[in-house]
């Protein structure tokens, strides 16, 4: 963030979505063949030209969605070709203070691949270059690895109390997803959150204001679907800090009892406002969660 200290948000916000843009273009001319590239809602191109070309224009009033599109690649599968679906979700401040979220799902990886994919995902994309985008060559390294990956055993993936060993019937792929928006202030969109949680057995909490911070845990397919209804409300800026995935009990991890709305305000009647850190630091450490503060707030 410091590195960017000098420029105002406007500014910070134009400089992303310029090389979003830009790098729009260059993977459309790549990957050209009809079906291979899919752009999930064109209109967030238009959103993204109207504030660039409105020299008053600020995010929070044009930017309304992120730039989400797909990218399909061949694999080989026996003696075949087959397609694997690649999902790029970019939070508006990609690439220079957001990291990209890149994920595939596919019938020939299972869960335990998946699971690999995903941190070594993460992995790859931490050594990226964040002054410039990098989809093209995280794409281009996955086709690499997927080859690979898919060829090999799934035991060679994981723990293997945790692959091998699956006895018990209740262990299942579970995640923790830790969210950090701009600000939750409507209390309809308040009120959805906890709703949304409550109908998907989530655990966590919910704490609006100024920052907001959500967190929700339970098996991934929830998590998943609580995240996809979430971005699909209007958001100033919103995005996954952190997916904590595992394989086993989902009982034996949950750190949190039921879902629950959390102030942390020394004035309740503030509590639209902005957050006493040291009560949720305190709350953090209460549910073993102290480390989380670095990927939020980027605090040591």
């Amino acid at each position: 963030m410091e590195q960017h200290g000098q420029l105002d948000e406007r500014e910070l916000y134009v400089q992303c979505i310029t090389k979003q843009l830009e790098e729009v273009d260059l993977l459309s001319s790549i990957y050209c063949t009809p079906g291979e590239m899919q752009i999930i809602d064109a209109s967030v191109i238009s959103d993204f030209n109207d504030f660039l070309n409105t020299p008053t224009a600020m995010p929070s009033s044009t930017l309304k969605a992120h730039l989400d599109y797909t990218i399909a690649v061949d694999v080989l599968h026996g003696k075949s070709k087959e397609k694997v679906e690649i999902r790029i979700e970019l939070p508006n401040l990609y690439p220079l203070l957001e990291n990209a979220i890149v994920t595939i799902l596919s019938a020939l990886l299972g869960k335990a691949k998946e699971v690999y994919l995903k941190r070594e995902i993460e992995k790859f994309i931490e050594t990226m270059d964040k002054s410039e985008c990098y989809i093209f060559q995280v794409v281009s390294w996955l086709q690499d690895k997927l080859n690979s990956v898919i060829m090999r055993d799934a035991s060679e993936f994981g723990p293997k109390q945790e692959l091998m060993t699956e006895e018990n019937e209740n262990a299942v792929e579970c995640e923790r997803l830790w969210i950090y928006s701009h600000h939750i202030k409507s209390k309809k969109k308040r009120q959805e959150i906890q709703k949304e949680a409550h109908n998907l057995d989530l655990t966590g909490f919910s704490r609006p204001g100024k920052p907001g911070v959500i967190c929700v845990e339970g098996t991934r397919e929830q998590t998943q679907e609580f995240w996809r209804i979430l971005k699909s409300m209007r958001w100033q800026h919103i995005t996954i800090c952190k997916s904590e995935v595992w394989l086993g009990k989902l009982q034996q991890r949950r750190r949190f009892e039921g879902f629950k709305e959390q102030i942390f305000c020394d004035d309740l009647d503030n509590e639209e406002g902005f957050m006493n850190m040291g009560l949720f630091m305190k709350y953090l450490e209460a549910h073993k969660s102290g480390y989380i503060k670095k990927e939020l707030f980027g605090l040591a």
